[in-house]
């Protein structure tokens, strides 16, 4: 788990800094079907990161 969740940060940090890319946002959704906890941590945590790039 923590493993997936590493590799999920780093593909939203080296998405461009313009929006979150469709398969991070995809994984996010994907992991609240299965995991409710993992996914809303993913969707939160990029959207921080994002916030904080502007």
């Amino acid at each position: 788990m923590t493993d997936t969740m590493g590799r999920m940060h780093g593909d939203a940090q080296f998405a461009g800094s313009s929006s979150v890319p469709a398969h991070v946002e995809m994984m996010g959704f994907l992991g609240m079907g299965n995991n409710p906890m993992v996914g809303a941590t993913v969707a939160v945590a990029v959207a921080i990161e994002e916030a904080m790039k502007k």
